[in-house]
């Protein structure tokens, strides 16, 4: 039942062009700096850190059962069990 969201054009070609972007700021720095971390990189590790930590539980570190967790973290949380604390525990 879910379908797939129809891109207007406007938005595919500012996103390409956001990414056409960063692929050129990337290829400037790697040859300003080769052996350092690229700032680009660490920003986006940043953010997709503080997305994960969202579904984390602080206490056992495990991830907390929700209907918003993506397909690999919904993998994980299986193989390494869910959150059972009590204030993460679903209630029905």
């Amino acid at each position: 039942m879910s379908e797939k969201k129809r891109v207007p054009p406007w938005e595919r070609a500012q996103l390409s062009f956001t990414l056409a972007e960063r692929r050129r700021l990337r290829k400037v720095e790697e040859n300003e700096r080769p052996g350092k971390a690229r700032l680009l990189d660490l920003e986006e590790n940043r953010k997709r850190l503080a997305e994960i930590r969202k579904h984390f539980c602080s206490d056992c570190q495990r991830y907390i059962r929700s209907g918003q967790l993506t397909r690999e973290e919904e993998k994980i949380g299986e193989e390494q069990g869910f959150c059972r604390c009590a204030k993460n525990v679903l209630k029905p």
